[in-house]
């Protein structure tokens, strides 16, 4: 006779168990490293890309700083080494930059239906966008390195010391995912690529400009310190500002704690319009 358990659970041979782990879906952790993976082949395919990525900041930083350090008001900028001065703000124009041209594949998954072939898959749809924020802030990093040891070599250190750097580094990776989050989102809720282009062509450098990355709060006139206060910007170069040429100061936390802010007020909208989009389509699919 026949076990009743048995017949309702039957036994796990071998060959069931291969089959069962063949179906189960992948770890989260997994699923976020095989797609960050694909954004890394394709950088190391582009090798001018490669190189021009991670060397731009670098240059920027060499070219304007050594070139407009002569024409620049110490007493202006309260210090005369204006490398360091300008060095967050180099750091940040590469976030921004960084973020516009992070938002782009998504775009293009979204535009040639690769994005649907992504939500067909036993994936959690979070790990589509955590593996784009793992890659920009990869290539982020090496990118602030890069400016480190330049500005280094043409004199420009830190005074908070290598646990600024990594402080620095810190306040960069928070901004990218900020940013990141905020261009993501602009790409899910445009209908064409063109559109996505007008927008961030007329907001990108003026919310640089618009921050204290090359002239100090007090130097400009009074309502563009104003709006300099509203950018959110203006408060991670601070904070990387400060640590660059102080060291380690109470203003740190205040500008870190008010970027802190701004960054899950962007992971919400982010997440918000990803979740709208990506529901919408496998509505449609339906």
């Amino acid at each position: 006779m026949v076990d009743v358990e048995q017949a309702v659970h039957p036994p796990l041979t071998p060959e069931v168990a291969q089959a069962v782990r063949s179906v189960e879906p992948r770890p989260w952790a997994q699923e976020v490293g095989a797609l960050a993976r694909r954004w890394f082949i394709q950088l190391s395919r582009d090798r001018l890309n490669l190189v021009f990525s991670v060397c731009q900041p670098a240059l920027w930083l060499v070219f304007f700083g050594s070139g407009i350090e002569r024409a620049v008001n110490a007493r202006v900028i309260g210090t005369s080494n204006y490398i360091g001065f300008m060095l967050p703000g180099v750091i940040s124009l590469t976030v921004v930059t960084n973020a516009v041209s992070g938002a782009m594949p998504m775009l293009w998954d979204k535009e040639t239906g690769y994005l649907d072939k992504l939500l067909s898959m036993p994936i959690a749809r979070s790990s589509l966008i955590v593996s784009r924020f793992v890659f920009q802030f990869a290539l982020g990093c090496a990118q602030v390195v890069l400016v480190f040891v330049v500005a280094v070599i043409i004199g420009a250190g830190i005074a908070a010391g290598p646990f600024g750097a990594i402080a620095i580094l810190v306040v960069a990776g928070v901004l990218s995912m900020a940013s990141t989050a905020v261009f993501m989102g602009l790409a899910y809720r445009v209908p064409t690529h063109g559109t996505f282009f007008a927008i961030t062509g007329f907001v990108t450098l003026p919310l640089v400009f618009m921050s204290n990355a090359f002239v100090p709060v007090d130097a400009m006139p009074t309502w563009m310190a104003v709006v300099a206060r509203l950018n959110p910007l203006t408060y991670a170069i601070e904070a990387m500002r400060i640590l660059v040429l102080e060291g380690w100061r109470v203003r740190v936390a205040s500008s870190f704690g008010v970027l802190v802010l701004f960054a899950a007020a962007c992971l919400a909208v982010g997440t918000y319009e990803f979740r709208r989009h990506t529901g919408q389509r496998v509505d449609e699919r339906r």
